[in-house]
């Protein structure tokens, strides 16, 4: 379970602020975060991985502190617990696509033989998004809703216990965002793992268990 009190950040030199009374999401559930532009999506999402530190507030993640943990412990919790998936992919130029899918795994502690199945594992995601032929390419070879597949896959590959998508069908055609968000789906259910994406596109929000506007969620702490 996530769940988020009394949150508060801002960034420094901006005047936007980013208030949450109250937040949960239960484990292995779907969620899609929806909100027009600028409301925070990506920094609350950004919040809920860690990789930004409240200002006040809690973060609880799977019973476990998460706000109250400095920036080496928040780093090991992410590459464990959570597969992240950008919006701007944050692929590596230098490396192939196949060698980005592996950055989780030389990053973080792992064995010979998660490695071997790391190799088996993305084999298996390359073929069902469609980027089987790309794995030996650099990413400025590929198009922008390729890379966003390979970014999929990266975060899916060290089978997360949940998911934090930030718009990862932003540049897909309709066809190929219903695949990705029903491959998205499929392998958060097989593998138990709780999903949180944000999206801009209605036609995906029926998909998921639950939708939650940010804004809502900010309009409810600062009412009288």
């Amino acid at each position: 379970m996530i769940l988020c009190e009394d949150l508060q950040f801002r960034y420094e030199g901006d005047p936007f602020t980013l208030r949450v009374n109250r937040f949960s999401s239960e484990a292995k559930e779907t969620l899609a975060l929806i909100g027009p532009s600028g409301c925070g999506k990506t920094t609350f999402l950004n919040l809920l991985a860690g990789i930004l530190q409240p200002e006040s507030g809690k973060i609880r993640f799977m019973g476990e502190s998460l706000s109250e943990l400095d920036l080496p412990e928040r780093q090991q919790f992410r590459r464990e617990k959570i597969g992240m998936i950008p919006q701007n992919f944050e692929l590596l130029d230098y490396l192939t696509v196949r060698e980005n899918l592996m950055v989780p795994f030389w990053i973080g502690k792992s064995s010979r033989e998660d490695r071997v199945e790391a190799a088996k594992r993305i084999e298996e995601l390359a073929e069902r998004t469609g980027i089987s032929p790309l794995l030996e390419k650099y990413p400025t070879h590929v198009s922008q809703g390729e890379r966003q597949r390979a970014a999929l896959c990266r975060g899916l590959i060290r089978s997360p216990q949940w998911i934090l998508a930030d718009e990862p069908t932003g540049n897909l055609d309709t066809e190929n965002q219903e695949k990705i968000v029903s491959l998205l789906l499929e392998e958060a259910d097989r593998i138990g793992a709780g999903v949180i994406m944000i999206t801009h596109e209605p036609t995906l929000q029926p998909r998921f268990d639950r939708v939650v506007d940010l804004l809502e969620l900010r309009e409810e702490v600062l009412r009288p």
